[in-house]
């Protein structure tokens, strides 16, 4: 029988592993201030272009957004799929590149552009196709992402279903809000 003791002690050990190899070879190097700069760059671009009159129904699509991908990320990554070779910060998995930042940013602003379902299902789908089979390759051969048992048709679709799954749940809490607000 496996304990909580055991499940504690291995969940330590791991920590301390990860946070000696982010202190003696990720922090400060050109990589990790790449993923800074990307942060950077990504929060500011998309908060500059994001419509204001609509910040809270984008933020709360994003936030959506983050939601799924933090949870399908921790998943799909704890079962030793892929993994994240530079970390912002010493913690498992490294949700920052894409669960809070590529993706909901630059998925919101595919959301304000396109809120209907039709040009939302064209918009979300190239996106897709740029997030799987382009960012996430660039990713790959920049040393950011290394794929274990994983591959880019299967970021594209995880990416795709996150765009409809957000898309769907938003419409359902603006209708619900549409309903009570006009009975």
């Amino acid at each position: 029988m496996i304990t909580i003791d055991e499940i504690s002690k291995a969940n330590d050990a791991l920590y301390k592993l990860i946070t000696k190899r982010w202190f003696s070879q990720e922090l400060f190097t050109v990589r990790w201030w790449g993923l800074v700069g990307f942060l950077v760059l990504s929060y500011v671009l998309c908060f500059k272009l994001l419509d204001k009159k609509r910040l809270i129904e984008l933020l709360l699509y994003g936030s959506l957004v983050s939601v799924f991908c933090v949870v399908l990320d921790i998943f799909l990554s704890n079962r030793n799929l892929f993994l994240y070779k530079v970390h912002l910060l010493p913690i498992l998995p490294s949700i920052f590149i894409y669960d809070i930042t590529a993706l909901p940013l630059y998925f919101m602003l595919l959301y304000q552009l396109a809120t209907p379902w039709k040009k939302y299902s064209v918009r979300i789908t190239l996106a897709s196709v740029l997030m799987g089979y382009v960012f996430t390759p660039l990713m790959v051969g920049l040393g950011y992402l290394q794929f274990i048992n994983w591959s880019y048709t299967r970021a594209f679709l995880i990416i795709i279903f996150v765009g409809f799954l957000a898309k769907a749940v938003i419409s359902l809490i603006l209708y619900v809000q549409e309903k009570n607000l006009h009975p």
